[in-house]
């Protein structure tokens, strides 16, 4: 067995204090339990000596000899970790800078003529008349799946996700999710990884969720999305030690968000709504596919929306009223639910998370449809290598101009948005 870099022990450590202070900070279970009993048997440690601790940290990163991937992989960690233990420390970078130390990317601004185009569309795909709010808001209150079918139609739309996950991309043996309905939660759904190849996914049962949109949920916390990301990683660690380190408020996790929000249109790609459609039959539940793909579709270009409410706030210095008018008005919800949203972006530690859904989906998408090997081969290579945001960008700036440097991935083989 390979002895673990020193560097990368002492930036596992770095993030179990850090993840002590704040929950949340690492994405599932400390990599080495011993050194998590450890820390846990210390007195919590000062965000100040933290903040010092990651800068020494990446000094003694950039005179290494540890390989240059491996370097820049645990160098962009360590990045968002010290500004994480800056944030802890008392100290306010700026919403724009601290979503670019986080997460390696610079939000950017969508102009409403886009989501108007949008709202057209829908206008068009929706039954009935009147105006497209009215239509969406009927839409959506006569897509809900009835609770007493819910937990058969999520176990038939996960089972038929994993049948085409294990098919076309693999799934190590012994891995295990188990998806349960939760009381009410401020969150949609919810993916905890336990280690040992198992996750448990909770959905809550009274967020009313839709028939339509259940397969890319699914798909996005399940298979292929998170669990399936957890248990690929945990095996490509022989190769690539600094998988071993997840942290949500990372490159890492904006690349983990993109590739959960494309999952579905990898697997089971275009056409899903049609597998929904027979999935969801079995458990009583009826929905046109083809209806219900050609709007979430659209819905998914809504997505850009709470990052631009974000900037409203947190730039330009809006009050609330203003972002939640906003909000509801751009992502076709309801006063009550644009608050919900809004409590999120004034999160101090979730404020800037819209970026890894804004950014991170469309780039991964954008590098998906490149990949020589088509998306199915693209999306394994995600999970199964060290990627950055830069690593997903071709030269000449594609997936609208975020990240740099070229594409680079060639190897073989978190909470979910309410809208």
């Amino acid at each position: 067995m390979m002895t673990p870099d020193p560097l990368l022990v002492a930036t596992v450590e770095l993030a179990v204090r850090l993840d002590r202070l704040r929950p949340g900070i690492l994405d599932g279970p400390a990599p080495d339990a011993a050194l998590a009993r450890r820390v846990a048997d210390e007195p919590p440690s000062e965000p100040g000596r933290l903040v010092a601790d990651a800068a020494r940290l990446r000094a003694e990163l950039s005179g290494s000899g540890m390989p240059a991937p491996c370097r820049r992989h645990l160098d962009a960690g360590l990045t968002a970790l010290h500004c994480q233990a800056r944030l802890l420390d008392g100290d306010r970078p700026g919403y724009l800078a601290e979503v670019r130390d986080t997460f390696g990317v610079t939000p950017r601004r969508t102009d409403p003529d886009e989501y108007r185009e949008v709202h057209r569309r829908l206008g068009a795909l929706l039954p009935g008349r009147g105006p497209v709010v009215a239509r969406m808001r009927a839409y959506r209150e006569g897509d809900v799946v009835p609770p007493r079918r819910l937990g058969a139609a999520v176990t038939a739309v996960t089972a038929e996700l994993r049948r085409r996950t294990r098919d076309l991309l693999g799934l190590p043996r012994g891995e295990d999710a188990v998806v349960a309905l939760v009381a009410d939660r401020p969150w949609t759904a919810f993916t905890r990884y336990r280690g040992g190849l198992r996750s448990r996914v909770s959905i809550t049962d009274a967020a009313r969720i839709r028939a339509g949109a259940l397969l890319p949920l699914l798909a996005h916390e399940v298979y292929p999305g998170h669990h399936t990301q957890y248990c690929r990683a945990e095996v490509a660690v022989a190769r690539f030690p600094e998988l071993a380190l997840r942290l949500v408020h990372s490159p890492q996790g904006l690349i983990a968000e993109g590739a959960a929000e494309a999952a579905a249109g990898v697997v089971p790609g275009p056409g899903w709504g049609a597998v929904a459609a027979r999935a969801l039959a079995g458990a009583g539940v009826r929905i046109d596919g083809d209806l219900a793909e050609r709007v979430e579709s659209e819905l998914d270009l809504l997505g850009r929306v709470r990052q631009d409410a974000a900037l409203l706030r947190h730039v330009d210095g809006a009050d609330p009223d203003e972002v939640t008018a906003y909000l509801a008005r751009w992502l076709l919800v309801p006063e009550a639910r644009a608050r919900r949203i809004l409590a999120f972006l004034d999160h101090p530690q979730w404020r800037g998370y819209p970026v890894t859904y804004a950014e991170g989906a469309p780039l991964v998408r954008s590098w998906l449809a490149r990949h020589p090997g088509g998306p199915v081969a693209g999306l394994r290579a995600l999970l199964d290598t060290p990627v950055l945001p830069p690593d997903l960008v071709t030269e000449g700036g594609d997936a609208r101009g975020n990240g740099s440097g070229t594409a680079a991935v060639t190897a073989p083989a978190l909470l979910h948005p309410e809208y």
